[in-house]
C-alpha cells in the first residue's frame, strides 16, 4: 500500500515541477496510438475475453431459461397430478358410497327374506298347531262320544234292570248320537 501511495506522490510531484510525464496533458500522436493500440487489442479481447463471458452468459441464460421451462413443466405435472389424486378421490368416494348402498341394499334384502322366513315359520307353526289342536278336539269328542255310549248303556241297562253289554247295542247308541249330534249342528 506504501508503494502505491510513493507512486502517486512521484505522479503528483511531476506534475507540479513540469518535469517528467504528465498524464492530463494532451498529446496528439500518443492518442492516435492509443486508439490504434486499442483497436488492435479489442479484437483479442473480443474473441478470448468478451467472447466467453458472452458465451458463459448466454449458456447461464440458457440454463436458467430451461431451469423455468423444468419449472412450469412440473407445475403443470404437479396440477395433472393433483387433479388425477381428486379424481381418483372422487372415484374412490362414489365406490365407497356404491358400496355401502349396496351393502345397505343387501342387508335389507336379508332382513325383509328372513322376516319372510319367519313370517312362513309361524304361519307353518299356527297351522301345525290349529292341527294338532282339532285332531285333540276329534280325540276329546270321540271320548267324550265313548263316555256318553258307555253311561247311556248303563243308564239303560239300570233302567232295564239287565246288562245290555253287547256290541250291538254300543253300535246302536253311536249310530242315535251320531244323528242327534249332526241335527243339533
Amino acid at each position: 500500500m506504501s508503494g502505491l501511495f510513493l507512486s502517486f506522490a512521484a505522479v503528483a510531484g511531476a506534475v507540479e515541477g513540469g518535469g517528467g510525464f504528465n498524464p492530463f496533458e494532451f498529446a496528439q500522436g500518443a492518442t492516435f496510438w492509443t486508439v490504434v493500440i486499442f483497436l488492435l487489442a479489442l479484437l483479442p479481447m473480443w474473441k478470448f475475453v468478451f467472447g466467453p463471458i458472452t458465451a458463459a452468459l448466454d449458456e447461464r441464460d440458457r440454463k436458467v431459461d430451461e431451469a423455468l421451462a423444468a419449472a412450469e413443466r412440473a407445475r403443470r405435472e404437479a396440477e395433472e397430478q393433483t387433479a388425477a389424486t381428486r379424481a381418483e378421490l372422487e372415484k374412490a368416494r362414489a365406490e365407497a358410497r356404491a358400496m355401502v348402498e349396496e351393502a345397505t341394499s343387501r342387508a335389507e334384502r336379508q332382513a325383509e327374506a328372513e322376516l319372510a322366513r319367519a313370517r312362513s315359520e309361524a304361519e307353518r307353526q299356527l297351522q301345525q298347531a290349529r292341527q294338532e289342536i282339532e285332531a285333540q278336539k276329534q280325540k276329546a269328542l270321540e271320548d267324550i262320544r265313548r263316555e256318553v255310549v258307555d253311561l247311556a248303556v248303563g243308564s239303560a241297562a239300570v233302567v232295564l234292570g239287565r246288562s245290555v253289554e253287547s256290541d250291538d247295542n254300543r253300535r246302536i247308541v253311536d249310530e242315535f248320537l251320531t244323528q242327534a249330534g249332526g241335527a243339533a249342528r
